[in-house]
């Protein structure tokens, strides 16, 4: 147990990630979208990078996460937290992770360093 994960390991489900998109050299403080806010501000998002992203759709079987200002390296879950271990970089990073394991509609993402210090928090509720 550690400040990053204060309970037994056993009580984490441990959450494969896709990487659909990673762009280095993209100075930003630590921060989260997820799911429909991706697309909310998908054309500032694309004005900064200089880039656009890829065409995606909100499905039943995944969720999204535009990434910023760190690098995300494990995903895991328990409750209603998904934890985001990372660490600090210059990343923006669209991700896609499973919704089959969310046995809560109510979630809290947090990056946090391996010391177990936050990055960012993002509360979501989950559309079933």
């Amino acid at each position: 147990m550690s400040k990053l994960y204060p309970y037994p390991a056993v009580q984490y489900i441990p959450l494969a990630f896709g990487v659909l998109v990673r762009r280095e050299n993209f100075p930003s403080p630590p921060m989260i979208l997820i799911g429909p806010e991706i697309s909310a501000q998908k054309a500032l998002i694309e004005e900064k990078i200089g880039e656009q992203l890829p065409n995606f759709k909100e499905n039943v079987d995944q969720l999204f996460l535009l990434t910023g200002g760190f690098e995300p390296l494990e995903v895991k879950y328990r409750g209603y937290y998904v934890t985001i271990k990372a660490t600090r970089s210059p990343v923006l990073t669209l991700l896609s992770v499973s919704k089959h394991y969310f046995y809560k509609t109510s979630l809290v993402f947090q990056a946090k360093t391996n010391a177990g210090d936050l990055l960012v928090s993002k509360s979501y509720q989950l559309q079933k």
